[in-house]
């Protein structure tokens, strides 16, 4: 035994080296279900991120705008600014390819905050993967511009698309939380007002309930290391203005769906908005739409934007990039 032991002593940094490169094999061949990767991010999000995220709004704003200021300058891309009729919004373009398809994205942000470096990157992979370019509407923001200003926006910047010769078949929409509702609530007034609709619709996350009636707000709190119903209360009630919470183009998981194009959507197993997702699919579904439903167990809000990081989201961006080309 003790000779086993000394033995053992004389070579343990070869067996801690082989150890290591073992857990290391097995993380990148994707082995672990959550991944290594994603199980340390979570871990240091519920660690920094709920703790300190403040509660009064102008403070949040201030937060968030620190933490873009931590992104290295050489992964900071240039924004490419537009006027789209009084709407400034951006281009987020592929670094080689000649796109022949748009995107047109609607950033989160719970309707009253915004990211755009963090947004700007984002978007710049999933231009990298579809070989597409995305069209970022800098829409208002609540409280200082309730319902229907965020809706009018995007509606102003989708009609100065289509003025620029852009086919409806080329182009998609695309959101994530807040702007994935925002989308959704913009296909259904276009589709009210007989307006032409684009050829496919990405859902990233949407917060299509604004009442908070989803099971999952309960039954997921304690796993959700992003959000809180409180903060996403408040923040609906500032967007929802003097309009009932039940309003489709506010809330418009309580809208029909009728004519809507084929979706895809993709939501995290633990957040507390993750009923926000299956309803819809159950409900688009039932009124005739195709959707294709990605539930990715143990990620949290808006998972794909932290790809390429962690695994589970660099699938999600090649799905997002299967789907925008086969469209």
């Amino acid at each position: 035994m003790k000779a086993m032991m000394n033995k053992f002593l004389k070579n343990w940094k070869r067996v801690l080296f082989f150890g290591l490169g073992a857990v290391i094999g097995l993380e990148f061949s994707n082995a672990f279900h959550p991944s290594l990767r994603s199980r340390l991010m979570y871990a240091l999000v519920r660690l920094l991120h709920k703790p300190i995220m403040p509660e009064e709004l102008e403070k949040q704003r201030s937060y968030l705008d620190r933490l873009q200021e931590l992104v290295p300058p050489p992964l900071k891309i240039d924004p490419n600014l537009v006027d789209a009729n009084g709407i400034p919004c951006e281009w987020v373009l592929p670094e080689k390819d000649i796109p022949t398809q748009v995107v047109f994205y609607l950033h989160g942000g719970g309707y009253t905050t915004k990211m755009p470096v963090l947004h700007r990157n984002f978007l710049f992979q999933l231009a990298q993967e579809s070989k597409a370019q995305f069209f970022m509407v800098d829409y208002r923001l609540a409280p200082e511009h309730p319902f229907p200003a965020a809706l009018e926006d995007a509606l102003v910047a989708y009609d100065w698309l289509l003025h620029q010769g852009w086919d409806p078949e080329k182009i998609m929409f695309a959101g994530d939380s807040a702007g994935g509702g925002l989308t959704l609530a913009t296909l259904l007034a276009l589709r009210d007002m007989g307006r032409p609709l684009p050829v496919g619709a990405i859902f990233i996350s949407p917060w299509t309930d604004l009442t908070g009636s989803g099971e999952s707000i309960t039954l997921l709190k304690d796993l959700d290391v992003m959000l809180t119903w409180e903060n996403l209360q408040e923040s609906a009630l500032d967007y929802a203005g003097h309009e009932p919470l039940t309003h489709p183009w506010i809330s418009p998981l309580f809208a029909d769906f009728k004519g809507l194009p084929d979706s895809l959507i993709l939501v995290g197993g633990r957040e507390i908005l993750m009923d926000d997702s299956t309803r819809l699919a159950t409900r688009m579904t039932e009124d005739g739409v195709d959707v294709d439903l990605v539930i990715e167990s143990y990620m949290g809000h808006v998972y794909p934007a932290t790809g390429p990081a962690i695994p589970e989201a660099q699938r999600a961006i090649e799905k997002i990039g299967d789907f925008i080309k086969k469209c």
